[in-house]
């Protein structure tokens, strides 16, 4: 199998993931993000307590490369501790436009490679899932109207 096949694999499978993320019952902090140039929109709603997050829930309406990075988000807080998503968040911006290959734990981008090197049009796409979790972890939600 080709490296480009193998990538496009990854990242279908990961779109599939972010489809498969379910909805949460009070999320306390939301944010939603559009990408105007190519319609891409990301709703992300957070379950935290105090600066950890709890649990994730990541609505993509976009292309597969939005919802492949949503689903890599989408994995990685439900596989490490938030602290490592907050690093890939502030990082990933770098990343992909940082010749220097900036430094990222287990090479977590790995299936965004050809983005990087190849479809630099589509890095946008590739971010917005991440802008929209660093608005939300900003952004709680006034629960005091709440039963």
């Amino acid at each position: 199998m080709s490296q480009d096949r193998l990538y496009q694999q990854q990242l279908l499978e990961l779109a599939r993931l972010a489809r498969s993320n379910t909805t949460q019952d009070q999320p306390t902090h939301k944010a939603e993000m559009l990408n105007p140039v190519c319609g891409d929109k990301v709703t992300v709603a957070l379950v935290m307590d105090q600066q950890s997050v709890k649990s994730i829930n990541i609505k993509v309406r976009g292309c597969a490369i939005c919802e492949a990075a949503a689903g890599l988000m989408y994995h990685f807080c439900n596989h490490h501790d938030s602290t490592m998503l907050n690093q890939m968040s502030a990082i990933i911006p770098e990343w992909f436009t940082d010749d220097n290959n900036t430094e990222l734990p287990d090479n977590a981008l790995e299936p965004l490679i050809p983005i990087k090197l190849s479809y630099r049009n589509r890095i946008r796409c590739a971010t917005l899932p991440f802008e929209a979790y660093t608005l939300a972890r900003q952004s709680p939600l006034d629960l005091s109207n709440k039963p």
